[in-house]
């Protein structure tokens, strides 16, 4: 399960689509619309231009973080994830 949690503490949950470009898409629980988020400077971005942080997993993980740790930031040279369930 892929985590988007917002500056304001909102979190939704989802399933990444695709990925590739600096860009993810996201198909968000509870929605019919798939979402897509930006990689700008080393920050995931929302279609509403908001920083969003963005983790693998159940547990939790701190807003203030530029990255979680199973986040890869630096582009997609590399797996997005450490591990996926």
């Amino acid at each position: 399960m892929l985590r988007i949690r917002y500056a304001n503490g909102t979190v939704m949950q989802g399933v990444l689509l695709a990925l590739g470009d600096q860009k993810i898409r996201v198909a968000l629980k509870g929605s019919d619309d798939v979402a897509e988020y930006r990689l700008v400077n080393q920050r995931w971005v929302s279609e509403d231009c908001e920083v969003v942080n963005v983790g693998f997993g159940e547990e939790p993980f701190p807003f203030d973080e530029a990255m979680p740790e199973n986040m890869v930031a630096s582009g997609f040279d590399r797996p997005v994830a450490r591990h996926i369930m």
